[in-house]
């Protein structure tokens, strides 16, 4: 069983449209979709808000899910953001219900050791939520779940679904990349065992 986070928006769409046997799949979704999107796709959906730990522990304790996703970030309608809280109290479940779970959090780059690499108006623009997401991470690598760190570049919407993954901390790619190549990305780490305990930036494949 797997369970994705963040799926309502757009990179978790993209990742669901991958799926070729959505029976397995749960997404866990902040509210009830308010279109077809899910049903036409066969995806099941239950509803739990990350920054609600009591819930998250409700949908595991249900689920036991061997793998879990999250898309998880940016802020609700009272301005508190996911990024760190939301997917801390996700990972923090995911242990709790199923210690070796495999698990998979998509940040950013310029997270964690990436930080200094970056440029002025890059930390002016995302650094609340860059930092927000290192947080997550951290509290992750010292999980004993079987994780993998995805960073993505800055996402587009073109339907180009070419990817490239470095585990090199300066490989920081210039250019945007498609939420399809992200999607293509997740899904085969998903499958890559020696992607365990590795982080990855990654970017449009040339």
């Amino acid at each position: 069983m797997q369970l994705i986070f963040g799926a309502n928006g757009p990179s978790g769409r993209a990742f669901i449209r991958t799926l070729t046997n959505p029976t397995d799949t749960v997404a866990v979704l902040r509210r009830p979709s308010e279109d077809s999107f899910f049903s036409d796709h066969h995806i099941q959906t239950t509803v739990a808000d990350a920054l609600d730990a009591d819930a998250l522990d409700k949908v595991f304790a249900q689920y036991r899910p061997d793998s879990v996703i999250s898309f998880v970030g940016g802020k609700n309608e009272q301005g508190i953001r996911s990024d760190a809280l939301g997917n801390i109290n996700i990972i923090a479940a995911a242990q709790s219900a199923n210690p070796q779970a495999r698990f998979i959090l998509i940040t950013s780059m310029g997270c964690g050791e990436q930080w200094d690499m970056m440029s002025e108006p890059f930390k002016q623009a995302l650094g609340e939520a860059v930092r927000a997401k290192t947080e997550a991470e951290i509290y992750l690598k010292q999980s004993s779940l079987n994780w993998t760190i995805l960073r993505p570049c800055g996402l587009d919407n073109s339907e180009d679904n070419r990817h490239i993954l470095t585990d090199r901390p300066d490989g920081i790619p210039k250019n945007y990349m498609s939420r399809n190549g992200l999607a293509t990305a997740v899904a085969a780490v998903l499958q890559d065992p020696s992607s365990i305990g590795k982080v990855y930036t990654v970017g449009a494949g040339s």
